[in-house]
């Protein structure tokens, strides 16, 4: 194509301005844009006033209705609204991110980042929700809650927890990667597998388990292990625990305080040591602080059943399978220890 046909197809694809500097063509999405006037037509015609003057930025690219009248929604506008107009005109004051400080240099992630990962703010989006705050954000060191999601090529999305103490959930941010966060053993951690029953306290969680987003709510929390804890890494646990803020979680690595040893279980006198079948009369003497139900035994304990199928004998005196008692009450054990009713 010849120079002048080049400088021509440019021109044609430029925003171009009318003597007010009101710009005569479709604006692209993330421009920001000075409000220069409202049309009698518009809705918000009666807020001209108050309107005329702010910036914006236009959210998609605005339809154009001729004579420089945009329509379309702008947002991060600096009266703290976002509007939807039919008929407004524009003057293009920069592209998105183009008000406020400089992007910090760094060298910009471009891959998604790991769960723990400690980031520097390099620069947020103007589509971002933080994008208002971004004077304040760019040099925030901060560190990842989950792996983070990569929503454009270079602009990182998820939740992360910041050394100025904020935690906020991005859309769009750019990060430089100074590392991953170096979990040290909590004061007083257990260094050994835990057995089924023990008490015990939520001291640290890995940025490696899917509950790291939670970690400022669990750390703190007492639980009752449902199973023997996994031992990896010097001092994580993994497995199954019934926790007092009335959830049921499964850890990949979570540290513990040991608060109580799993109890001892005392096996009653006369417990029936064979597997049993339907329609057998029984009374519920123990249950074992595997079964899910052992945190209610208080309540099961010498009530009168009978056993809905064939149990399964797990240990000697340990039966799993339903139960149907006369109160109206029904279970299905995983281990639990009957006598013969009389």
């Amino acid at each position: 194509m010849l120079p002048s046909l080049l400088l021509f197809a440019a021109l044609l694809s430029a925003p171009t301005a009318a003597g007010d500097g009101r710009t005569m063509t479709a604006v692209p999405a993330n421009q920001r844009v000075k409000v220069i006037d409202v049309s009698p037509e518009d809705a918000y015609y009666g807020d001209k006033a108050t309107i005329v003057g702010t910036v914006c930025t236009t959210d998609s690219a605005s339809s154009y209705h001729g004579d420089g009248w945009q329509g379309g929604q702008v947002k991060d506008c600096t009266d703290g609204s976002s509007y939807y107009f039919y008929k407004a005109a524009y003057l293009v004051v920069g592209g998105g991110g183009g008000t406020g400080p400089a992007a910090l240099p760094g060298t910009r992630a471009t891959r998604a980042l790991a769960g723990g990962s400690r980031v520097r703010i390099l620069d947020i989006h103007s589509t971002d929700a933080y994008y208002s705050d971004r004077g304040g954000l760019i040099g925030l060191v901060c560190t990842l809650d989950s792996a983070s999601s990569l929503n454009e090529a270079g602009w990182h999305g998820g939740p992360a927890h910041c050394d100025d103490g904020s935690a906020r959930y991005f859309f769009k941010a750019a990060y430089e990667e100074l590392g991953r966060a170096a979990p040290t053993m909590p004061a007083g951690a257990a260094t050994a597998s835990v057995p089924t029953g023990s008490r015990v306290t939520i001291a640290e969680v890995s940025p490696e388990d899917a509950f790291f987003g939670q970690r400022d709510a669990l750390v703190g929390v007492s639980c009752t292990l449902a199973e023997p804890s996994t031992f990896k890494d010097g001092f994580w646990h993994g497995g199954s625990a019934v926790c007092d803020d009335g959830q049921s979680y499964y850890f990949y690595k979570v540290a513990y305080r040991v608060a109580a040893a799993a109890p001892a279980v005392t096996v009653p006198p006369n417990a029936l040591d064979y597997s049993l079948p339907a329609g057998t009369r029984v009374v519920v003497a123990a249950v074992h602080p595997e079964d899910a139900y052992y945190s209610d035994r208080g309540s099961m304990l010498g009530k009168r059943c009978t056993v809905g199928e064939q149990t399964t004998l797990r240990d000697r005196y340990w039966h799993a399978g339903p139960m149907t008692c006369d109160d109206g009450s029904s279970y299905y054990f995983y281990k639990a220890a009957y006598q013969a009713a009389r």
